[in-house]
C-alpha cells in the first residue's frame, strides 16, 4: 500500500489519497492518514478498498501537490551519523512546501512510521535541512508512504544530485534497530549529507521504492 496527504483541488483542504497506477485516488472518509495509521493495519486496507470503489477523486501523480503524510503531534527524533536530534512538529514540511532560503545541508534518509496495531511499518523519504551553524530549520516528510505489509523490505538505496551531478548516496536498512524500535511514533535515520547548497539549488532526491522528488533551496511556491 502506498499512501499520501494532498491538497484536494476541489476545495484545498488536505485529504488522504491511496497511489494507485500513476492516480491518487482520494479517501472518501473524514480520518487523517494518522488517524488510519493509529487504527492499525486492517483500517488501512479497509481505507485503500474504500478507495478502489468509491474514490472521492481521482487526480493524476504529477498533478497533486503533496503535504507530509502525517502531522507529527509531538518531537520527531532523527539521527544524522552520530548525532540525535529532536525536531519540533512546526518544523515538519511536504515536500510541495517551500524549503527556507537559510537551508544549507540536506541530511537525506527514511522515516519510519509505527501503526497503532504495531502490526504494520510504514516509511517515508525524509530530509532534514541544516543551516550554516549546522541547525536544523525544517524536515521534509514524503511525498509517498509505503508499507511493507509484513514481506520485509530490502535496505532502501538513497542518493542526491544537482544538476544530475550526484551529491550524496547511501543505503538504509528498514530493520536497522533506530528505525524498529527507536524512540517516538515517528523518527528519521538521515545517512546522506550533503554538500553546502546554495539558494535556488535544485534538490533531486531519489529513496528507490520509496519514491523520488525534486525541491528548489528557498522556493517560496
Amino acid at each position: 500500500m502506498r499512501w499520501v496527504t494532498y491538497l484536494s483541488p476541489s476545495g484545498g483542504g488536505k485529504r488522504v489519497g491511496a497511489l494507485d497506477d500513476g492516480d491518487v485516488l482520494g479517501y472518501p472518509g473524514p480520518e487523517s492518514l494518522g488517524e488510519l495509521l493509529d487504527a492499525g493495519y486492517h483500517a488501512m486496507d479497509n481505507a485503500l478498498q474504500t478507495c478502489l470503489q468509491a474514490a472521492s477523486e481521482i487526480i493524476v501523480e504529477p498533478e497533486a501537490r503533496m503535504c507530509a503524510p502525517v502531522d507529527p503531534a509531538a518531537l520527531v527524533p532523527v539521527r544524522v551519523g552520530d548525532r540525535e536530534l529532536e525536531i519540533h512538529p512546526e518544523l515538519v514540511q511536504g515536500v510541495d512546501d517551500a524549503v527556507l532560503p537559510e537551508a544549507r545541508t540536506a541530511c537525506v534518509g527514511v522515516a519510519a512510521l509505527t501503526a497503532g496495531d504495531v502490526r504494520a511499518v510504514a516509511y517515508t523519504p525524509a530530509c532534514l535541512w541544516l543551516d550554516e551553524e549546522e541547525r536544523p530549520v525544517q524536515l521534509t516528510l514524503g511525498p509517498v508512504l509505503t508499507f511493507d505489509e509484513g514481506r520485509g523490505m530490502r535496505p532502501i538505496e538513497l542518493s542526491t544530485s544537482v544538476d544530475d551531478l550526484e551529491n550524496g548516496r547511501g543505503l538504509v536498512d528498514p530493520a536497522h534497530q533506530w528505525l524498529v524500535s527507536g524512540p517516538g511514533r515517528i523518527r528519521a535515520l538521515l545517512p546522506v549529507i550533503t554538500p553546502a547548497l546554495a539558494e535556488d539549488d535544485e534538490l533531486f532526491v531519489d529513496a528507490g521504492e520509496l519514491g523520488t522528488y525534486e525541491v528548489r533551496v528557498g522556493s517560496q511556491v
